[in-house]
This record gives C-alpha cells, sequence and structure tokens, in this order.
C-alpha cells in the first residue's frame, strides 16, 4: 500500500524539478505569475494522467481549486518548497520517514518544559476534563494512550493525541525540530478544556497534509 507521506513528497519534488526544468529550457519564466500557472497547469496533467496514488488525489484536487480561485494568490510553488523542505528533515537517506520513539519523545517534552510549558502526561484522560495550567502554556497526553501506542521497542506504533492549549506555531515547530510532525483535529475543542486537540503518527506517516513548521530562510 503506497502511503500518504512518501507521494505527497513525491508529488512535490516532482512538480518542483518539472517547474526547474521547464525554466531551464525557457517554457516557464522565472516570476511568480508563470510559476503559479505552470504549477497550476501541471498539477491538472498529472491529475488526468493518474501519475500518482489516489491516496494523494483529494489534495491535488484541493491545489487545483485553489490555483484556479486564487491565481498566484495560492503560491503553489512556496508551498511546494516548505512542504519538500518540511518533509525532507523527517525522512532518512532513502527517503523513508523516521521513526518516533519514547526517547523522542522525552526530549521533546524537555524542550517544551525549558520553554516554559507545562506537560502533563501521567493521568488517563477518558473523559472531558479540566486541566488547570495557572495561566502556562499546555500540553496534556493520556497516559495509557500512550502506553498502547508505544511497543516494547519504544517505537510509536498508533497514532497518538496531543492536547495542547498555548502558542501553537512554537508548538509546531519545537516538535518539528525534534523530528514530529503534528496534525490538526481541531484548534480548541477536545476532551481537555480549552485545549485543542493533534496527533501524530507512527513515522509521521500521517493521512493528510500536516501543519507547517515556520519556513527559516
Amino acid at each position: 500500500m503506497t502511503i500518504f507521506f512518501n507521494e505527497i513528497y513525491n508529488v512535490v519534488n516532482s512538480g518542483l524539478v518539472a517547474l526547474q526544468e521547464a525554466q531551464a529550457t525557457g517554457k516557464a519564466q522565472k516570476n511568480p505569475v508563470s510559476e503559479s500557472i505552470f504549477l497550476s497547469a501541471w498539477v491538472t496533467k498529472v491529475l488526468k494522467q493518474h501519475s500518482f496514488d489516489r491516496c494523494v488525489v483529494k489534495t491535488l484536487q484541493e491545489w487545483q481549486q485553489q490555483s484556479r480561485t486564487m491565481g498566484k494568490n495560492a503560491q503553489l510553488k512556496l508551498h511546494f518548497e516548505r512542504l519538500a523542505e518540511t518533509y525532507a528533515k523527517v525522512t532518512d537517506e532513502q527517503g523513508q520517514s523516521i521513526a518516533i520513539t519514547s526517547a523522542v519523545m522525552t526530549t521533546f517534552y524537555t524542550a517544551l518544559e525549558q520553554q516554559d510549558w507545562l506537560v502533563t502526561n501521567e493521568y488517563e484522560v477518558n473523559r472531558k476534563v479540566s486541566h488547570h495550567t495557572d495561566g502556562k502554556a499546555s500540553l496534556v497526553v493520556c497516559s495509557a494512550q500512550y502506553a498502547a501506542s508505544m511497543n516494547d521497542e519504544g517505537e510509536l506504533v498508533k497514532p497518538l493525541s496531543l492536547y495542547v492549549r498555548g502558542n501553537v506555531q512554537q508548538f509546531i515547530d519545537t516538535a518539528y525540530q525534534h523530528g514530529i510532525l503534528l496534525f490538526k483535529i481541531t484548534d480548541y475543542k477536545s476532551k481537555v478544556k480549552f485545549h485543542g486537540e493533534y496527533i501524530i503518527y507512527p513515522s509521521n506517516t500521517g493521512t493528510h497534509l500536516p501543519e507547517l513548521p515556520t519556513r527559516i530562510l
């Protein structure tokens, strides 16, 4: 079975290579309007030709619609570049996604605490609960779900919910610095009052696009 992570990484890299080749041969100009027109046409072409696995079709269709309604403001090139950069950091030399381990999670928690986040991971979250943080940014992880999500070797093998309240972009960036991609379920209402819910997947292999970290140029 084709994994979304690998296929969408293939898509954005292929699109960027096609654009570079078109610019090198004079078929596309190096400006935002020409680049947007080229990538919009490229997305439509690969959809018609069924060039990629069906797991990425919905995402391609969304990009196609965005480019039609927004034109150059859809910023497909920038989006492709950001996705390519994001995925590159969490893949190995063979282009396969890197495992998330208990050691990775521990260092992630520590990094958040160093930024004055309150990390709570010793209790079960099996119903709607309130969590008092005294104004601090907060991460809550259900202890039972965490235990069930890790195998005996300490590798994440099932999706895990993270309940978040605070500077979400800081949270996304910190997770990414530790090789973790986040997938948003809700940004506010969840089992933990006033916390949003994000999910991490084994080896970051979510079935849709992740939240993107801040781009560092």
